[in-house]
C-alpha cells in the first residue's frame, strides 16, 4: 500500500512538476523505454514470476523518483545558491569613487553647477569624442566640483572616467539624434544620451538649469531623486541590466530605445 502511495505521488510529480534541468527532460524518453520494456516482458512471458515483477517494478519506480527528487533538490539548491550569492556580491565599487562622484553631483546640483561624467566601461569613447584634454587624478568630490565650476578653463565639455580614475576633461561627445527629450532639454543631456547610444559607458548628469541629477544608459535617461535611488540605478547598470525594467525610475526613453523595443 505504501509503496503504491508512493508510485502515484511520482506519477503526479511527472505530470504537473516542470522540470527545471534539460536532463531530466532527456532522461524521460529513456525511462518511458525502461517501462514499456519491462511490460512488454510482462505480457511476452506466460509466467513471471511475482517476486521478479515487484523487484523491476520497484527499480523503474526508484529510477522515476530519484530523476524527479534530484531535478527538485537541483532546482532549491540552485535558488538557495543564487540568493546567497546576490546577497554577498559587491557592486563593483559602490563604497569607493561612486560615493565621491555622487557626493561631487549632489553639490554641484544644489548650487545649479551643470555637470557631465562619463563612466567609461569596455566599449572605448575616444572614436566617438572630439577634443579632450588628458588628465590623470584620483575621484574625489572636492577635484570634481572645481573642475565643473565656470571659473575653471574645462568646464565645458565631459570628464571621462576610465578604470577609477579621472582620465580626460573637456571631451565633445556626439548628440543624441533620435530622441523625443523635452526641446529645453541642454547639450549635456543630449550628449550623456548619445554617447550612452553608441557604447556602453554610463553617463552622470547635473542640470544647471533645474539642479536635477540624472544618468543615461543604453540610450535611455533616469532621473535621480536622491543617494540611495543613485546607488540602486548604479547598481542595476553595472550588472549590466536593462534600465527600462528598474522599478520606480523617471525615466525619458529616447526614439531609439522605443524603436529597438517595438
Amino acid at each position: 500500500m505504501l509503496i503504491t502511495i508512493i508510485a502515484m505521488i511520482i506519477a503526479l510529480g511527472y505530470f504537473f512538476y516542470p522540470p527545471k534541468f534539460a536532463w531530466l527532460k532527456l532522461a524521460l524518453k529513456y525511462l518511458i523505454g525502461v517501462f514499456c520494456a519491462w511490460a512488454a516482458l510482462l505480457f511476452a512471458v506466460p509466467v513471471v514470476e511475482d517476486r521478479f515483477a515487484h523487484m523491476t517494478g520497484l527499480f523503474i519506480l526508484l529510477l522515476a523518483g530519484g530523476l524527479i527528487c534530484a531535478d527538485m533538490l537541483g532546482s532549491i539548491g540552485l535558488w538557495f545558491v543564487e540568493r546567497v550569492w546576490g546577497f554577498l556580491k559587491k557592486s563593483p565599487q559602490l563604497s569607493g569613487y561612486l560615493m565621491e562622484i555622487w557626493t561631487a553631483l549632489e553639490r554641484m546640483a544644489s548650487r545649479k553647477v551643470g555637470a557631465l561624467i562619463i563612466l567609461q566601461r569596455k566599449q572605448p569613447l575616444r572614436p566617438y569624442m572630439k577634443g579632450g584634454m588628458s588628465f590623470d587624478a584620483e575621484i574625489r568630490s572636492e577635484i570634481l566640483v572645481p573642475l565643473f565650476l565656470t571659473s575653471s578653463p574645462v568646464h565645458d565639455g565631459a570628464l571621462i572616467v576610465h578604470k577609477g580614475r579621472i582620465q580626460t576633461v573637456k571631451g565633445i561627445l556626439p548628440l543624441a539624434s533620435l530622441s523625443n527629450l523635452a526641446p529645453n532639454f541642454g547639450t549635456r543631456h543630449r550628449a550623456a544620451i548619445g554617447i550612452t547610444e553608441k557604447t556602453d559607458a554610463i553617463a552622470l548628469v547635473a542640470s544647471e538649469e533645474r539642479g536635477q541629477i540624472s544618468i543615461a544608459y543604453r540610450g535611455c535617461l533616469v532621473h535621480i531623486r536622491d543617494q540611495e535611488e543613485f546607488f540602486k540605478a548604479m547598481q542595476w547598470v553595472l550588472k549590466g541590466r536593462n534600465i527600462l525594467k528598474l522599478k520606480n525610475a523617471r525615466f525619458i526613453v529616447t526614439t531609439k530605445i522605443l524603436n529597438d523595443l517595438a
